[in-house]
């Protein structure tokens, strides 16, 4: 079973990670149509993130589990 949940969370990082890739280009590129809305793909990359972030946790507290 734990070996599920760190696959789980592999995935959830990977699936933020593309997000947080596609955000910082949108948000450096100017968005999809060109406009300027810049601050919407910056939030989403912040959360992105931060979801990278807590799966990479949650995976490194799963591994010291006996």
């Amino acid at each position: 079973m734990k070996t599920l949940r760190i696959i789980f969370l592999s995935l959830v990082a990977i699936v933020a990670s593309l997000v947080l890739v596609l955000s910082t280009l949108c948000a450096y590129g100017g968005g999809l149509n060109g406009t300027n809305d810049r601050g919407s793909y910056v939030l989403c990359a912040i959360v992105s993130l931060a979801f990278v972030v807590a799966a990479i946790w949650a995976i490194a507290k799963l591994n010291k589990e006996p």
